[in-house]
């Protein structure tokens, strides 16, 4: 199972990467104040930053400390 989204807002990281960009947002917290992504149960905080360093969008489920590693979204979910 891969991360893709924000679970709480239903934003995907492929939708917020680009507005990222565009509007110049370049911390969790700029996500946040912008989209509200990472302010419900906080559980997308860790890779929203690995989206914003990396630039990939789809991750590993991760439980440990690190970086989420980049994981091919499942064939399900929309690109």
């Amino acid at each position: 199972m891969a991360v893709t989204r924000c679970v709480c807002f239903q934003r995907r990281f492929s939708e917020l990467l680009p507005l990222c960009r565009a509007q110049g947002l370049t911390t969790v917290a700029a996500i946040s104040a912008a989209t509200g992504c990472g302010t419900g149960c906080g559980g997308c905080r860790r890779y929203l930053d690995a989206m914003l360093r990396t630039g990939h969008t789809s991750f590993r489920v991760e439980m440990g400390p690190g970086m989420p590693q980049p994981q091919e979204p499942e064939e399900w979910e929309n690109p």
